[in-house]
């Protein structure tokens, strides 16, 4: 019989920083160890040296896959962020699990993937262990030690690290205000429970994962292929109904230029309750990778933090394939007036916001070309989006003076 083939990080990630123009000197990764549940637990702890107990301090707890361990995943690009913008890194050790037939599969969590498999019946991986116990231990255990910001406290993970962060926003969602799943969606002994509270969520999957089917999360264990929880998409749809987001996305497509054979495009639900919002970030012919820059359009590590923090961006100009001609706004750069142009469609909602998603103006288009005001602004890049039979359409502008 063929053993059952699980999900493993089969390669150390290169990152690429986030740009910043001030150079900062980080200190080493520190290992810690938890008693909980009768064993000890291990953690690479990362403080950043412009960490200022005064301050309250961000933290993100980065969980590693199926086989991986923390020393290998805290090279995911994570510990620049710290250093830049001052947030405590966590990045935990999973216990290795044992699977009936097959044996040891290596470092794992009890996430809730789950399926029936042949010969081994109904198998839950790790079934026994507190992970979810365990982690929320760490975090009380940091609350004690430093002055962490209680409203910025962050999970993301990678495949089977990916479903265990959605565990943690299902069940501890009022001590999580964000999470990010990469290639892990929600597992199966999780569906069918009520999150405790609104929590931002955002998932990115690639359409080719080999690992992790982007359907429907099937898993190929060379005898078949069972599905371990929900598709990327119904991990989508999961959250953006339980925050009660609009049920139109605004969908921003990455600009494609790598030759790397994928394309990178979001869909971004926003109005959520309690200001909460969901988003996917779809990977056209992505595997079960980790993509950054420069190899690649877009860098994992830097679109989880612009998610996280509410500092999106929307790089693409225009999205859903919209032409250029059929909505433009000159002149761009402008100075205190703007004309907006919409040639192929009237009766349709007009919204600038700043960068940070930040609502500056409003206004019903009824005409094709229609002159705002903008000497108010700033100088800087705003985005302006039009709404539209339930479509988004998005464009940069540029304010000079």
């Amino acid at each position: 019989m063929s053993e059952i083939k699980l999900f493993i990080m089969k390669k150390s990630f290169t990152i690429i920083a986030l740009l910043i123009s001030v150079c900062i000197y980080a200190q080493n990764h520190v290992t810690r160890t938890l008693s909980w549940d009768g064993v000890q637990r291990q953690y690479l702890e990362y403080v950043p040296t412009i960490y200022n107990p005064e301050n309250p301090a961000p933290v993100i707890f980065c969980l590693h896959g199926l086989g991986d361990n923390m020393t290998n995943f805290s090279g995911v690009g994570f510990d620049n962020v710290a250093d830049q913008k001052g947030w405590i890194v966590i990045t935990p050790q999973a216990l290795d699990a044992t699977v009936p037939i097959v044996g040891n599969i290596g470092a794992a969590w009890n996430s809730g993937a789950a399926a029936e498999f042949p010969y081994i019946g109904y198998t839950i991986v790790n079934e026994g262990v507190d992970d979810s116990g365990f982690l929320m231990a760490v975090l009380d255990s940091l609350e004690n030690h430093y002055n962490i910001n209680t409203d910025s406290v962050f999970f993301m993970g990678f495949s089977l690290g990916g479903f265990m962060t959605n565990r943690m926003a299902i069940e501890h969602g009022d001590r999580i205000n964000g999470v990010v799943s990469v290639s892990g969606t929600i597992g199966t002994e999780m569906i069918a429970i009520t999150p405790v509270t609104n929590v931002n969520t955002m998932h990115i999957h690639g359409t080719a994962d080999a690992t992790i089917a982007y359907a429907d999360a099937g898993l190929d264990t060379g005898m078949g292929v069972y599905s371990i929880g929900l598709g990327a998409e119904q991990t989508t749809d999961f959250w953006r109904n339980f925050n009660v987001c609009n049920v139109d996305p605004i969908i921003t497509n990455f600009p494609d230029t790598h030759a790397d054979g994928k394309t990178f495009e979001r869909y971004l639900y926003e109005g959520g309750n309690n200001e909460s919002r969901s988003a996917l970030i779809k990977v056209y012919e992505g595997d079960h990778e980790w993509y950054y820059l420069p190899q690649n359009d877009i860098d994992y590590t830097t679109e989880i933090f612009k998610f996280l923090t509410n500092t999106m961006d929307f790089p693409s100009g225009l999205c859903n394939n919209m032409f250029i001609s059929d909505f433009n706004i000159y002149p761009n750069p402008a100075d205190n007036v703007i004309t907006v142009k919409v040639e192929n469609f009237i009766d349709c909602e007009l919204v600038v916001m700043d960068i940070t998603g930040k609502i500056l103006l409003k206004s019903e288009l009824s005409n094709q070309e229609t002159n705002f005001d903008i000497s108010a602004f700033s100088e800087g890049m705003y985005i302006v989006r039009i709404n539209e039979n339930g479509k988004s359409y998005e464009s940069k502008l540029i304010i000079t003076r």
